[in-house]
């Protein structure tokens, strides 16, 4: 039997989409394939790195155009620009609203964790916030503190000194809406009812997959990618940006090119990847919290809202995607029928 709150947006004929939402290499490229034919979606790209289209096999871009499924937001960007979070919500907005006309669901997919929030608390930021933000975020981790302890000493007492990321998000809280860390009250103002799935795997088997993921990446021509952008506007940009490899490999080939350098470089990425990984599943932890005391006010702001968590080590693939379609399916139908 649907919950609740199922049946009243069947009641009320919502509109909605689905997230699929999960740290790097985890498998949410071919899990959105699968679903997106069972359920008549249209699949919307939420990986910051796959915004630009010189970025292919560095960023794991999937061959969207063989697909026939409807991708949205790949290859958007042909200039080394960033692409603010408010950029992404009004576009991933007008996007969804094309998709509802077609009678088709949105499914967001990806793994930037500001870009998912962007769409459940709206940000504020200006596009001269956003530059001092980013010339803020380029200095070392003993500034970064520095910083967050002027502008709100409550908050950096909180962290560790070399605590990067949450530092970072810190920071950018401030400078995106000149509102203290510890003292936010952020606005939950979703577009429509919503359904997010977290996947995850084990951690042995997500490292492995990712250190995988990396090598193949190598054998693809990542190098030869890299080479291409070196020299350009693009190799600035993208050591500021912090995209996880290109700047490992720009190093090796502006030094010397053996294949000594080259199994470290592939190791330094692999390493960071973890990491960033790691990272996901803390920011998904605390969206997570987040999120349940927004829903409290549910009824009151009129949206209905699910989250779930699969963890793909456990079943098998047939398996995993076949739990995924029951636990979708419901929500699905209640909303559509």
């Amino acid at each position: 039997m649907c919950p609740e709150f199922i049946h009243t947006m069947h009641e009320k004929k919502q509109k909605f989409f689905i997230v699929l939402y999960g740290p790097t290499a985890v498998g949410k490229t071919d899990l959105s394939l699968t679903l997106a034919q069972r359920v008549s979606a249209e699949i919307i790209n939420m990986d910051v790195g796959q915004f630009y289209t010189p970025l292919s096999i560095g960023t794991a871009k999937p061959d969207w155009r063989s697909f026939s499924t409807p991708h949205h937001f790949f290859d958007i960007i042909n200039t080394p620009r960033d692409y603010t979070v408010s950029e992404y919500r009004n576009r991933v907005f007008e996007t969804m609203e094309s998709i509802w006309q077609r009678n088709n669901i949105p499914l967001l997919v990806g793994g930037s964790g500001f870009y998912l929030a962007s769409l459940l608390f709206p940000p504020t930021e200006t596009t001269l916030e956003t530059q001092l933000l980013s010339r803020t975020l380029a200095q070392d981790s003993k500034f970064l503190w520095q910083e967050l302890s002027r502008i709100d000493p409550v908050r950096a007492a909180a962290l560790h000194p070399h605590d990067t990321y949450r530092i970072q998000r810190a920071l950018q809280i401030w400078y995106t809406t000149k509102q203290k860390p510890s003292e936010r009250s952020t606005l939950y103002q979703p577009p429509a009812s919503y359904l997010i799935i977290f996947l995850t795997r084990d951690r042995h088997e997500l490292y492995a997959r990712i250190n995988e993921r990396v090598s193949i990446m190598m054998q693809q021509g990542w190098v030869n990618e890299v080479k291409k952008l070196q020299g350009s506007e693009w190799e600035p940009f993208l050591r500021k940006k912090g995209l996880i490899g290109y700047q490992e490999l720009f190093d090796y080939i502006a030094h010397e090119q053996t294949s000594t350098a080259l199994q470290s470089a592939i190791e330094k990425i692999q390493q960071k990847t973890r990491h960033y990984a790691k990272r996901q599943e803390t920011f998904w932890r605390m969206l997570e919290k987040k999120l349940s005391v927004a829903q409290m006010n549910e009824s009151k702001a009129g949206i209905m809202a699910k989250l779930i968590t699969i963890n793909l080590t456990i079943p098998t693939s047939d398996q995993y995607i076949s739990d995924l379609l029951s636990s979708v399916s419901p929500f699905i139908h209640g909303c559509t029928q």
